[in-house]
């Protein structure tokens, strides 16, 4: 009972991170209605960014902010030079695209900083907390990931259901048309789709980087993960992302308890397939209409 607690607890923040990959990738549905599939390499090459900031000032907030800023530039540079372009002729050619993006993304950041992992220092402790005479599987740098992930999600939600900005991203995407005869900017409101879906990948990459080493390449499994929880909650669904992003890193995490790691992809997929037999709209999706 013990371990199982444990690899509960363990997965949260874990969870927390392949949650904020999935709102991602809900952003840029619910703005494109297509799978941006570079959204991890946005990620792992706004992160090396950051890790460059860090290493030359010390300083993990402002390598943070930099990250934002640099994944809102990067989001808005694939949309126009890839996505734009291709999506308005086809958009099933637009996605093979972002397998492109995803690629060129890697080379890039192979040539750049080099192929050898590297690792990213976390601003607090990242050693268990010691409660009641034991280590427990959570540390400080554990409750922090949660708590901007929190902050994060709540800052998304408010926008989409209390603001005029979050209202015309919404209407844009469910009927662009219809929008646009109401004054929307529908083409303003699809960059700021992807402005934010590239801040929250990369707020996303730079929380997961100190719990492993940063490579051109140690992202693509959270792509795995990300969009098992971006599908099984509902593309269209904020809530669905975080929910299931949250319990896709409790699975791993009981997964990697009980057997062995490399089975969590597997079971992943798993649940992936199974949901598209028994209901391809997401739990938290409804087709036809839109969720929060």
């Amino acid at each position: 009972m013990t371990n199982f607690i444990d690899y509960l607890l363990g997965g949260f923040s874990n969870g927390a991170v392949i949650a904020l990959m999935a709102l991602a990738l809900v952003l840029v549905w619910r703005s494109t209605r297509m799978v941006n599939f570079a959204q991890v390499g946005q990620a792992m090459f706004t992160t090396y960014i950051a890790l460059t900031v860090q290493q030359s000032t010390g300083n993990w907030v402002l390598a943070l902010v930099v990250a934002l800023i640099a994944g809102s530039i990067l989001g808005v540079v694939v949309f126009f030079l890839v996505i734009r372009p291709v999506k308005n002729s086809d958009t099933t050619g637009a996605i093979i695209a972002t397998f492109g993006v995803l690629i060129a993304l890697q080379a890039g950041a192979g040539m750049i900083w080099g192929g050898d992992p590297e690792g990213f220092v976390p601003p607090v402790d990242n050693a268990g907390l010691e409660i009641g005479g034991r280590i427990w599987p959570v540390s400080l740098y554990d409750l922090l990931v949660l708590a901007v992930t929190a902050v994060l999600v709540i800052g998304l939600t408010l926008l989409f259901t209390k603001t005029s900005l979050g209202l015309s991203m919404r209407a844009s995407a469910f009927n662009p048309e219809v929008a646009r005869l109401s004054g929307v900017r529908v083409n303003r409101m699809l960059i700021t789709g992807w402005a934010i879906a590239g801040a929250t990948g990369a707020i996303g990459g730079v929380l997961i980087a100190p719990f492993s080493t940063i490579s051109p390449n140690s992202f693509d499994i959270l792509l795995v993960f990300a969009f098992t929880a971006a599908v099984i909650g509902g593309l269209d669904s904020l809530i669905g992302a975080v929910t299931f992003g949250i319990g896709t890193g409790l699975v791993i995490s009981l997964v990697s308890g009980y057997s062995d790691s490399g089975n969590a992809p597997i079971v992943a997929l798993v649940l992936l397939a199974l949901n598209l037999l028994l209901k391809p709209d997401g739990v938290f999706g409804h087709h036809g209409s839109r969720s929060v």
